[in-house]
């Protein structure tokens, strides 16, 4: 007996799963989606933690916090007379007490001449010996009397200057003198022109603010492999003899990391012109070297031989072809392609300050100025100074201290214009040149260093610089965050963002006597906004739009969304199909139960059925 085929339902249902078990397959595709929501929205959702924008928005509406300085006023015992006999003896603190009553009430009239809208306020106080403001103040003024007869001794203010040697007149570094003069209007003026009214303005060649700076000293010959090149400097003697004055007093302001290099080949981008030594340029070279043989030599014999031999050397220069550098190359003079200037040991700003040595078939070299300088000024970057070495038969040169004098002269120079330090005012009726302190000492301006009168003028223009800079970008960052939907504020930019706000606040609140604490909380103000307005979090969701997250979703999930969506609908399909077969099943059921208590009726419709089948 044969077995019968197995039917295609049969089949059908042993090859594929239950209903059940395929719809539970199916099922659990979207439900881990669904699951899996919750984590999604926690790990995409933005938090935007509420920012100060109320004091924010009231910071902006304030002036910069403008410290009121303490000014010492001091004076030698014998700088007033003594009165007569049977007259009151005052001490010198009464005495100055009532001199600087009067030079208030005088700069005080002279800032009234000006119309109200531009009028100027005083924005210091005098203090006297034994005032516990005196012990904190750098700043000085004291009257000075000079018992001896000395035609070097001004009579006009000066700023005194550092002092070496046994004898010394015992009045510190950077105090305003004011030797004994009949005219109050000398103390008044001179301490207009130390402290002015209002902070330097900044210059668009100066630095913007950082508190950290690097001093990067480059030595650069032009192409040592054709010889005459300088091999070594003594660069640490110079930067010490030149240099470490004027940031000493910086360094409440200022933190400088200085660093040097020599390069040995530093090729220019593009080849001088040749030109002819000006006949000006060569009577200065010969007035300077006349000077500087005078000051070295000892005898007379000596200085006539010396002089004739350098005037002779120097005429025989004359209509000597130079190498000139014009306007137009001076912009591409510095070959950052290929001089390798920067600095990878930090990240701090960089002021460069190059000392570049031509070839030999380059010299001597000078710039096309009409005061035939040797050095300029790159705003922002650094500056450059070129130096020609003497013309003789040695294949190297090593740069003494005194040879890089004239080049860190310049460098000093430029210092002082890329940081915008002031300069004191040597001019009729303000300032007078100090006096040498003794003959075998005499003073170099040039080489003064800061005194506190600078350095507080650069505090507070540094300080307003700060405050403006603090408020712009906070407001910045408000204006932002109310923009971009899509920006995170986090704990740690509202930590920050309200620590610049802080701080700000308590310096608006200071009463001004301490300008360092106020710096301080100025500074810190800034330099937190602008973390909060660069921190990663915020700048992560700039480029991230909502169209830009439908574009990169939907590749991703439409792929497999689509046969999930079809494997439903087929499913739905096939239990809605299978559900009315099932109902169909049960009313045939229902009439075939009906049939059997009705058998006539079947009997009456079985009976054609069977003909016709016939």
């Amino acid at each position: 007996m044969s077995r019968a085929a197995p039917r295609p339902s049969a089949l059908h249902a042993a090859a594929n799963p239950p209903p059940t078990r395929r719809l539970a397959t199916i099922l659990s595709f979207p439900a881990l989606f669904l699951l899996a929501i919750p984590f999604w929205w926690y790990t995409t959702s933005i938090v935007r933690l509420p920012l100060p924008e109320s004091r924010i928005e009231h910071l902006s509406s304030t002036y910069s916090p403008t410290p009121h300085a303490q000014i010492l006023f001091t004076a030698d015992p014998s700088a007033f007379p003594a009165p007569p006999p049977g007259r009151h003896q005052y001490e010198t603190k009464e005495i100055l007490q009532s001199l600087g009553r009067e030079v208030t009430k005088g700069v005080d009239g002279i800032y009234a001449r000006k119309p109200e809208k531009e009028r100027d306020i005083r924005r210091w106080d005098f203090v006297y010996t034994g005032d516990q403001e005196a012990q904190r103040t750098p700043l000085r003024v004291h009257i000075r009397r000079w018992e001896y007869a000395n035609s070097s001794f001004p009579l006009e203010p000066y700023v005194q200057p550092a002092e070496s040697g046994l004898v010394t007149s015992g009045i510190p570094a950077g105090t305003l003198v004011v030797p004994v003069h009949p005219e109050q209007i000398a103390l008044i003026n001179s301490i207009l022109s130390v402290f002015p009214p209002n902070p330097p303005d900044l210059p668009l060649r100066a630095l913007k603010y950082t508190p950290n700076i690097t001093l990067s000293f480059v030595l650069l010959n032009e192409d040592a492999t054709e010889g005459s090149y300088v091999r070594g400097w003594d660069i640490d003697q110079a930067i010490k003899d030149h240099f470490l004055a004027h940031l000493e007093p910086l360094r409440p302001v200022f933190n400088f990391t200085i660093e040097s290099q020599i390069l040995f080949h530093a090729p220019l981008s593009f080849e001088p012109h040749v030109g002819l030594i000006p006949e000006e340029e060569q009577d200065r070279a010969i007035d300077e070297g006349v000077e500087a043989v005078n000051s070295a030599s000892t005898t007379d014999a000596a200085k006539g031989a010396e002089v004739e031999a350098f005037i002779s050397e120097t005429v025989d220069k004359r209509g000597e072809r130079v190498w000139v550098i014009d306007e137009e190359q001076l912009k591409i003079f510095v070959n950052s392609e290929k001089w390798s200037l920067d600095s990878g040991s930090t990240n701090n700003p960089v002021l460069r300050f190059l000392l570049y040595v031509p070839s030999k078939q380059h010299r001597p070299m000078r710039l096309a100025s009409p005061d035939s300088a040797h050095s300029f000024l790159l705003p922002q970057f650094g500056g450059v100074v070129v130096i020609n070495p003497p013309e003789t038969s040695a294949p190297a040169y090593h740069l003494s201290s005194p040879a890089l004098t004239p080049a860190f002269h310049l460098f000093t120079q430029h210092l002082y214009s890329l940081l915008a330090l002031p300069r004191l005012p040597y001019e009729a009726n303000k300032l007078h040149i100090p006096p040498a302190s003794s003959p075998f000492h005499p003073q170099s301006i040039s080489l003064q260093p800061l005194t506190p009168w600078q350095v507080h003028q650069v505090e507070l223009a540094r300080m307003r610089e700060n405050a403006v800079e603090a408020r712009k970008t906070l407001m910045g960052i408000v204006r932002l965050v109310r923009k971009i939907v899509e920006m995170k504020v986090g704990e740690g930019v509202r930590r920050m963002v309200s620590g610049a706000v802080s701080r700000l606040e308590e310096a608006q609140r200071t009463d001004g006597r301490d300008v360092l604490k106020t710096f301080t909380l100025i500074r810190d103000a800034v330099t937190l906004s602008n973390r909060a307005f660069f921190d990663p979090s915020m700048m992560g969701l700039f480029y991230f739009p909502d169209e830009h997250k439908f574009a990169i979703y939907t590749p991703l999930f439409a792929p497999i969304a689509v046969p999930l969506i079809l494997g439903l609908i087929k499913e739905f399909v096939a239990w809605k199909k299978g559900k009315s077969q099932k109902k169909r099943a049960l009313q045939d059921e229902g009439k075939e139960a009906g049939g059997d208590l009705r058998p006539g009726e079947g009997d009456v419709d079985e009976e054609p059925k069977g003909v016709y089948g016939e």
